[in-house]
């Protein structure tokens, strides 16, 4: 019964860090980064996108800024 133990754990385990891995990561499609090194091979539609989701965080993060700097103006009141 010894033998069988071994591989039985390292299955579960496997299964269970895969699950574990597997709800990771980000939400939606994912975007091709620029490389390393070496040039850019990205079309300009692509180039575009990444300056968009950059202009969009940039947006949530001011108004994230701004309703917390409401809120402890709120709170001095």
């Amino acid at each position: 019964m010894k033998r069988r133990q071994l591989p039985l754990r390292l299955i579960s385990l496997t299964l269970i860090a895969g699950f574990a891995l597997s709800a990771c990561g980000i939400r939606g499609d994912l975007k091709t980064p620029p490389p390393l090194w070496g040039e850019d091979i990205r079309t300009d539609a692509q180039k575009a996108e990444v300056e968009r989701a950059k202009a969009e965080r940039a947006k949530r993060a001011a108004d994230k800024a701004a309703r917390e700097a409401k809120k402890a103006a709120d709170a001095q009141k």
